[in-house]
């Protein structure tokens, strides 16, 4: 796949996109896009309040050269997680094979270590055995979490993920949300959009099946992915991956889908209009739920209210059930809610400028609430939020789709990725 050049006039041609209700089909120009790249993460400064972070030793588990793929699994892991501190293991001091089973305190006291993780991996005939502990400097040499795992080798990844979910419940008490995925859209030639999945960990890189070449705005629903799709009539119909049947059939044009519950809302164009529909979650009984100016982007919390973009008070802004909740921007899209453990709020991409960032604002609407998780760092776009509400996943200017905490703090870019109508499976 050949790799693209961004556009410099990305605003424009996106406030050009909302003005025809097109919402994200055609908001962007032909995005960059290739392979993640495989070098060391990379940590990107912001500035703003600090938060404490445990400090956790990753030993590559002994037995196997996959010992390798399930430390850097793990240490991904917890550096995006914004919870860890993960210790560089040239620091280490303690010598695993001598500690067995169990850890050196000391050794690892010394380190400064909080936490340790330790384990073995087992390769027999492509059937892995994976043993994986997690102890607590402080609570002494035995083993506060042990988990063992029996797994084809293409679902190593996914067991660490799991034990690694586990850890974050440990310290927090409530599970992390790795081995997710996020699906978004993005050109792939001239005239042609193709929707991808890509892991949390910016990892499994990959183009959905569709059944046009024009597919946009994917969302994760009851059953899979649904999209978007340009159709050779010119209409656009709402479809799952995985089945060429529309979801729904619909006189107008369906730009987005969004999925809450038991319920569905859909974007649909028609005579000239652009308007939220709401029904159940299989599109029967949609009733509009918008009325004035062009409707787009809809977007459930977790208590079943419906954020969206309006430009019904003049410049695009985002409403929750009528009411307007973003303040901060001049032209304000693709909002999202996000369960933050601080509480619910609603992330979305507004533009001061020239360039877009990322912003956040509490679900009611309290304009003193409002956050800016980007700034003086290019442009940043569709953001998206984890399930367990600890991240914050955005694309942006500066080559990819990068990762941070609610704050804006611990930006990671994890794939070099561009694309629109980025959203988190599970949220």
């Amino acid at each position: 796949m050949s790799v693209r050049t961004a556009s410099k006039s990305t605003a424009a041609k996106i406030g050009a996109a909302f003005a025809l209700a097109l919402c994200a089909s055609a908001f962007d120009a032909p995005p960059a896009f290739a392979q993640k790249s495989e070098g060391p993460v990379t940590e990107v400064a912001v500035t703003g309040g600090q938060r404490a972070l445990l400090r956790l030793a990753v030993v590559t588990p002994t037995g196997d050269a996959l010992g390798g793929q399930v430390a850097q699994t793990e240490r991904r892991d917890f550096t995006f997680s914004s919870l860890f501190q993960v210790l560089d293991e040239k620091s280490f001091v303690a010598n695993a094979a001598k500690e067995g089973a169990g850890i050196d305190v000391a050794s690892w006291r010394t380190v400064g270590a909080d936490g340790v993780i330790k384990g073995t991996v087992a390769n027999k005939a492509g059937a892995i055995h994976l043993e994986l502990s997690l102890f607590v400097v402080s609570r002494g040499t035995e083993a506060v979490l042990k988990r063992a795992y029996d797994v084809p080798q293409a679902g190593l990844r996914g067991a660490v993920h799991q034990f690694d979910n586990e850890v974050v419940k440990y310290f927090t008490g409530s599970a992390g949300s790795f081995g997710t995925r996020l699906v978004f859209s993005a050109t792939v030639g001239k005239g042609e959009k193709g929707i991808f999945s890509i892991d949390s960990d910016g990892e499994g890189l990959g183009r959905l099946q569709a059944v046009s070449n024009v597919a946009t705005a994917p969302a994760t629903g009851p059953g899979g992915v649904y999209y978007s799709a340009g159709l050779p009539d010119g209409t656009y119909q709402l479809f799952r991956v995985g089945s060429r049947e529309p979801v729904v059939r619909n006189p107008g044009l369906v730009f987005g889908v969004a999925f809450g519950g038991q319920k569905m809302a859909l974007v649909i164009s028609q005579r000239g209009e652009s308007d939220v529909y709401v029904g159940a979650a299989d599109g029967a009984g949609l009733k509009k739920a918008t009325t004035g100016g062009i409707n787009t982007h809809p977007a459930f919390g977790p208590s079943g209210q419906m954020a969206y973009v309006s430009n019904a008070g003049g410049s695009p802004q985002i409403y929750v059930e009528g009411k307007r909740v973003s303040w901060k921007g001049t032209y304000n899209m693709a909002p999202v809610f996000c369960n933050d453990p601080d509480g619910a709020r609603i992330l979305y991409m507004g533009r001061e400028g020239t360039n877009w960032d990322i912003f956040s604002v509490a679900a009611n609407g309290d304009a003193s609430s409002t956050r800016r998780l980007t700034q003086d760092q290019g442009s940043n776009t569709y953001p998206s939020c984890s399930p367990d509400g600890r991240q914050v996943a955005f694309f942006s200017s500066r080559g990819g789709i990068y990762l941070a905490n609610p704050l804006g703090q611990n930006q990671q870019k994890i794939a070099d990725v561009q694309g629109e109508s980025l959203r988190w499976e599970g949220n």
